[in-house]
């Protein structure tokens, strides 16, 4: 067994280590804070030194997982729009700030409304033998799985339309509880009356048939409810995402601690793991809060290397921001990750996360290079965010490929910030 293939199975049997002692580590969970504690002991026995463990409280089910309750405002928002239209508008338009705020950017304003929950990060660090740190390194990924996405499991083909039609099927309850509010309809009782009429005007006969019409919003806002499952039974393993990631970095720690001799130049490396990526990136929103300003952790000089999921050799990719929140991360690191993966011959992809989010983006917002780094199909599958993302879906050769690609990454790394310093 050479190198790579020696870390490419520390990382296969680490992720089935973990799996086999929590199961799913939903945000918040102690099986979180179980795997989180499996990962701080694995830092430290490597390094030698106490991993560092930071806790904080967030509210797991104010984020994505937010979805059914987007659902059964829906529904709720239809049964009204035929006791009172303003009650139906009000309902609605809470439905859709609660989205905006919550689930699409992340803001965390309402997080007061949902049940706070402990998570926690972990990291350790590397020192450069020299003693001299002139750069930082951070390898992160996340410790927490996902609920179960039940409408991918169904039919992945059909997740994305019908959660696209939950969501057009709340703005059309909105816009027909406006209409009805203009045509002066506070209450529908009086269709009964229209019905008796010996003639019926045009606005009679729109009022009848907007009556009829928020009945075709229903099964959107049904498939809202459905989208997400609370069930810890059926929560994704997280295998491929995110156990893949955290087995990289550690198994990258371990190399540099056994190579010391081999690691960059004056480089300080961060081995990190986030806690609640899945509930809108609590984890690295609270690392960075926290750090803000430490120059030994978010320097001027700091990079990082944010590792989220390893599993499909076709789609090695360069992430290079979350289109839902805005951001776009370093492109010089971009270019360093490509020309890594060229030489590798893996044919990289560059992408721009089209949902969602990852930790990258809070480091970006605070002025630290990074660049995400994984290696997944981009659309919708079975196994991503379900309980089908188990061990027997991974391939040790593509985790062998993309310890060797994060391994000289880093080293690429390290030269682009020498160059970019030296006198």
């Amino acid at each position: 067994m050479n190198e790579k293939q020696e870390y490419g199975k520390f990382v296969y049997d680490f992720a089935a280590k973990v799996i086999d002692a929590t199961g799913p580590r939903l945000p918040g969970s102690p099986e979180e804070a179980q795997g989180a504690a499996m990962i701080a002991d694995e830092l430290e026995r490597i390094s030698g030194k106490p991993s560092t463990v930071e806790k904080f409280t967030m509210a797991p089910r104010a984020s994505i997982a937010a979805i059914p309750i987007l659902g059964l405002l829906g529904i709720i928002s239809f049964v009204l729009f035929y006791v009172s239209p303003i009650a139906s508008l009000i309902s609605t338009v809470f439905t859709l700030i609660l989205a905006i705020v919550q689930v699409f950017t992340y803001s965390a304003k309402l997080d007061f409304l949902f049940k706070k929950e402990p998570s926690q990060n972990v990291y350790n660090t590397f020192e450069p033998l020299s003693g001299n740190v002139k750069r930082t390194i951070i390898l992160s990924a996340h410790n927490d799985s996902s609920w179960c996405w039940q409408l991918s499991v169904k039919n992945p083909k059909t997740a994305i339309p019908k959660t696209v039609i939950g969501v057009v099927s709340v703005l059309a309850i909105l816009v027909m509880s406006v209409i009805a509010l203009c045509l002066g309809m506070y209450s529908f009782l009086y269709i009964g009356e229209l019905a008796t009429a010996e003639e019926l005007s045009g606005v009679q006969i729109f009022s009848i048939v907007l009556y009829i019409l928020p009945v075709l919003c229903l099964p959107g806002c049904y498939w809202l409810c459905q989208y997400v499952s609370w069930d810890k039974s059926k929560a994704s393993p997280g295998a491929m995402d995110n156990l893949t990631g955290t087995g990289l970095y550690i198994a990258l720690f371990k190399y540099f601690y056994a190579n010391p001799e081999k690691a960059p130049a004056d480089c300080r490396i961060i081995a990190a793991g986030m806690g609640a990526e899945e509930a809108s990136l609590k984890g690295a929103m609270d690392f960075v809060k926290r750090h803000k300003g430490d120059p030994s952790l978010m320097g001027e000089r700091t990079y990082l290397l944010n590792l989220d999921s390893f599993r499909d050799r076709p789609y090695f990719s360069v992430i290079m921001g979350d289109a839902w929140l805005g951001s776009k991360f370093d492109p010089d690191l971009r270019d360093v990750a490509l020309k890594v993966m060229n030489e590798m011959g893996l044919e990289p992809k560059i992408m721009l996360n089209p949902a969602g989010g990852c930790d990258s983006t809070p480091f970006i917002r605070a002025g630290v290079k990074t660049i995400t780094l994984c290696a997944q199909n981009p659309t919708t599958t079975e196994y991503y965010h379900t309980f089908n993302d188990t061990i027997d879906g991974l391939d040790q050769t593509v985790l062998e490929d993309a310890f060797e690609m994060v391994l000289k990454i880093v080293d690429e790394t390290a030269k682009m910030d020498e160059a970019r310093h030296s006198d």
